[in-house]
């Protein structure tokens, strides 16, 4: 974000979150967590939570335990931990629920269903290729049968890749709610959150310093 950082967790437990702070906030721009590492953390439950953005709690403490084993991968230990992991289409994300702008962007209406979360894991059965437009890094899915292809911004912290292969596992989410200065209704925007797992010789720019692990 412009001046701040909405850091994602998961839990031993199977359950999602976002780490805020203990007046509700978005972590800090230095903040000390970190990509793919352990942490106690004692946490409160955000009061008056918005669906779909049910996964905010307050951070209290928090104490480093480690990172993960690199021997492991990240949907072992997602579905070790009981995550349900979208594979597939688009169409698969946030229970089916997403509608889809002309050019192809993802979003939750205000005016229609809502999923009950607001982040998730998908393993795409299309690569993702790089699209950006203007200062936004994007990614490209294709779908067969249509003329515009799904298009989903990066939000994350990892270096961006030319091309993101099928089969990866990904994390996504969706936005706050926003109205685009009133031109439209209330959405909350589908974005891509990062990437595991990703095969080193998939791209020719991706260094061993860029793995998540």
């Amino acid at each position: 974000m412009s001046n701040a950082i909405c850091v994602g967790a998961i839990t031993n437990d199977g359950r999602s979150l976002r780490l805020l702070d203990q007046n509700g906030h978005n972590q800090p721009l230095n903040t000390e967590f970190e990509l793919n590492k352990f942490w106690e953390v004692n946490f409160i439950e955000r009061t008056h939570t918005v669906r779909p953005h049910v996964e905010d709690v307050l951070v209290i403490s928090k104490e480093r335990k480690g990172k993960l084993n690199p021997n492991l991968t990240m949907r072992y230990v997602l579905e070790t931990w009981g995550f349900t992991i979208w594979e597939g289409s688009t169409e698969k994300l946030f229970d089916g629920l997403l509608e889809w702008t002309h050019s192809g962007s993802g979003y939750i209406s205000q005016h229609g269903q809502i999923p009950d979360r607001s982040v998730g894991f998908w393993i795409p059965n299309e690569s993702l290729t790089r699209a950006d437009y203007q200062t936004k890094v994007r990614y490209s899915y294709p779908m067969q049968g249509f003329e515009v292809s799904r298009k989903i911004t990066f939000v994350g912290l990892q270096k961006p890749v030319n091309v993101i292969p099928a089969g990866t596992l990904l994390r996504v989410s969706l936005a706050r709610w926003w109205d685009r200065d009133g031109d439209t209704e209330p959405r909350c925007s589908l974005q891509l959150s990062g990437w595991y797992d990703l095969p080193v010789n998939s791209v020719d720019d991706f260094e061993d310093d860029d793995l998540p692990f």
